[in-house]
């Protein structure tokens, strides 16, 4: 099984709720080892609009990199994602950030996402979850790259996971 990750976004409606409903549907075909906090943040490069709920969840499959993008953006659009909501308010938004140490450049499908190093809604999640993880093709850990992300990008935190689930971030905060 190939580790991946996978970045989450809502900013429509129960924005906490469509994260939680896209991790149960998901949870059908990988197997979700660990999801960051939530982060809510400004959007970027669109118009105005409401502020999203953005996470990231380590997981384990088998699908191939083709099958699980088929698979993703079925959920989503059984979660209610028009086509073409690309920049506009959506319900639940899923992005293959990762998939192992693969790189691959496709009409439909870039991994590592072609602007996961430029978004604090992404590398703050995804450092909690894989500081030292080396980014595909580079011999820099994604803590590496978190710091250097283009300022002004306006992230805090939103909710917490259950206990079990944050023993690292609670030991962090203590020591603040």
């Amino acid at each position: 099984m190939e580790i991946i990750y996978l970045g989450l976004g809502s900013n429509t409606g129960t924005r906490e709720q469509y994260l939680k409903d896209a991790q149960t549907r998901l949870s059908e075909k990988i197997v979700i080892t660990s999801c960051s906090t939530i982060y809510e943040t400004e959007p970027l490069n669109c118009l105005p609009q409401t502020n999203f709920l953005n996470m990231v969840i380590e997981a384990r499959t088998e699908l191939s990199p083709p099958d699980l993008l088929a698979f993703t953006q079925k959920v989503e659009k059984e979660m209610g994602r028009s086509q073409n909501s690309h920049n506009q308010p959506r319900l639940i938004d899923i992005d293959i950030l990762l998939y192992g140490q693969k790189r691959l450049n496709t009409p439909t499908l870039t991994i590592p996402h072609p602007h996961l190093t430029e978004r604090a809604f992404v590398m703050l999640p995804l450092v909690e979850l894989a500081a030292d993880f080396i980014y595909p093709g580079s011999r820099s850990s994604l803590s590496d790259l978190l710091e250097e992300l283009p300022p002004g990008q306006s992230i805090r935190p939103f909710s917490y996971l259950p206990e079990d689930s944050r023993d690292d971030y609670d030991d962090d905060e203590e020591n603040k």
